[in-house]
């Protein structure tokens, strides 16, 4: 069945477009074909015209009535072209790099407390509370910091969220700060063999909460927080330690240190070690 008014209605959506070009490559569509959908030499499959709909928002129905007709539904609508989500297309790669990365999680979810020393508390620990949880088939994280007796800070409390997914070895997490979007991290853990995950330790890289948004690397650790403590005691034990405060063990005192060995090259993260002597 002939459409005569589709050409011109396509060439009306394609002015909402930043290019013909863009939306051939967006629609995965041959561009000599599409400019002959815009002449009226052919016409686009049934398939192909309901790909094109769902692009621009709107209807068959719609794209197939007279000029005058659509541009006033047009103009009604304020349409704005789909246009692909990079970093949606990105987080969704990045879990095709292992398929289980969600079930391959799922002993890892619950409660952390995660410890890091920091250049912009003079050294001193960060101990933060962090939660792995399921949403839609993925694993996402949200972390609140404390910084409640850190003198001259405007903002005592800084909450974080993100997304989290397994390589088939490692779990990599990315986070941003919810309040302003500023500071952004990327953690990557190594599993211990430990089938209890009670210790995860590794490396974060990103941009801190400074005035001066320095650009750093910590070594990090997170612990797993037992299911019968409440979230009361989970957040009151929050804050900013001295290092060697006895409320944080030595261990994690010591595999959070930051210092570069004189056989290491490169920042490298520390291993947790299960038994230690």
């Amino acid at each position: 069945m002939a459409k005569p008014n589709l050409p011109k209605n396509l060439r009306l959506l394609c002015s909402y477009a930043p290019s013909i070009s863009r939306v051939c490559r967006d629609l995965k569509m041959n561009r000599q074909q599409f400019h002959r959908y815009l002449s009226g030499a052919n016409e686009p499959s049934l398939r192909k015209l309901r790909v094109i709909c769902d692009y621009f928002g709107v209807e068959e129905s719609e794209i197939l009535l007279n000029f005058n007709d659509f541009r006033d539904i047009v103009a009604i609508k304020n349409l704005r072209p789909s246009l692909p989500d990079p970093f949606g297309n990105f987080v969704a790669k990045m879990h095709q790099i292992n398929p289980t990365s969600t079930s391959d999680l799922a002993d890892t979810l619950g409660y952390y407390y995660t410890y890091v020393m920091t250049q912009e508390l003079g050294g001193k620990i960060l101990r933060a509370l962090a939660r792995l949880y399921t949403l839609n088939d993925y694993v996402y994280v949200k972390t609140v910091e404390n910084y409640s007796n850190v003198k001259h800070r405007k903002r005592d409390i800084l909450k974080y969220s993100g997304v989290v997914y397994h390589t088939g070895q490692e779990i990599v997490i990315h986070e941003r700060e919810v309040f302003a979007g500023r500071m952004m991290w990327t953690t990557i853990l190594n599993p211990t063999d430990n089938d209890q995950f009670s210790i995860l330790a590794g490396l974060s890289l990103g941009v801190t909460s400074a005035n001066r948004r320095d650009i750093a690397a910590y070594r990090v650790i997170w612990e797993r927080l037992d299911s019968e403590v409440s979230m009361r005691d989970m957040l009151q034990g929050c804050g900013v330690f001295e290092s060697g405060s006895k409320q944080i063990s030595e261990d994690i005192c010591k595999a959070i240190e930051n210092e570069i060995s004189p056989d290491e090259n490169v920042f490298i993260s520390r291993p947790w070690e299960i038994d230690r002597s």
